[in-house]
């Protein structure tokens, strides 16, 4: 299974994908402007051999709602806590947030968007 899908199913367990649509590899607007949502796609890694563990980096994008800014904010802080307190899994091996929380950009509708680059050593 791809190492983005395993990221979402790891978040997903954690039930910190409640509230959001969860879509993977582009964010596709709905239009309500209500709605959030987590993105997940893969951003590069290490060099990949087998027999050898691997490090996979997923880009985990959280769109928030329009005018949504503390909850969001709340969330991305919620799901670094998980990580930094949670980082070893299965399905993932080692995962860790990489650069800490990144500042924020806005889209033209005043959607909050932050996006998490998680790296996971597995194998």
């Amino acid at each position: 299974m791809k190492m983005y899908i395993r990221v979402a199913d790891y978040l997903q367990n954690a039930r910190l994908t409640e509230g959001f649509t969860v879509q993977y590899l582009k964010w596709r607007d709905t239009k309500n402007k209500s709605s959030k949502f987590i993105v997940f796609r893969p951003n590069g890694g290490s060099i990949l051999k087998a027999n050898l563990g691997n490090e996979y980096y997923t880009l985990v994008d959280l769109v928030g709602a329009v005018n949504d800014i503390e909850s969001i904010d709340n969330h991305v802080s919620a799901i670094a806590d998980h990580i930094k307190n949670n980082p070893y899994s299965d399905r993932t091996g080692l995962i860790q947030v990489v650069g800490a929380i990144p500042a924020p950009v806005t889209t033209e509708d005043d959607r909050l968007v932050y996006r998490i680059l998680v790296s996971c050593k597995f194998g």
